[in-house]
């Protein structure tokens, strides 16, 4: 029997947030304290900032952590013994 098990990922959603912003990258780097490879991780969901980083940039970008990423479900088959 072949059981549906839910899963969990975060989509990135910094880039976004950054755009609506208007604040400039070097500015967000400076003030977060990342490097520019970094910054463009998290634009990218390559990685995810530490959650300390994560309040940092939603302060700086005036939005919530929750505005910074999504978390989308996806469905994994899963056998049951």
């Amino acid at each position: 029997m072949v059981m549906m098990m839910k899963k969990y990922k975060l989509k990135s959603r910094i880039g976004e947030a950054i755009e609506k912003s208007g604040l400039r990258n070097d500015y967000i780097r400076k003030h977060v304290d990342v490097q520019q490879k970094q910054l463009w991780n998290w634009k990218n969901g390559v990685s995810f900032p530490t959650l300390e980083k994560a309040f940092i940039l939603a302060k700086i970008l005036r939005c919530k952590v929750d505005d910074l990423a999504e978390l989308i479900e996806v469905e994994e088959d899963d056998e049951e013994k």
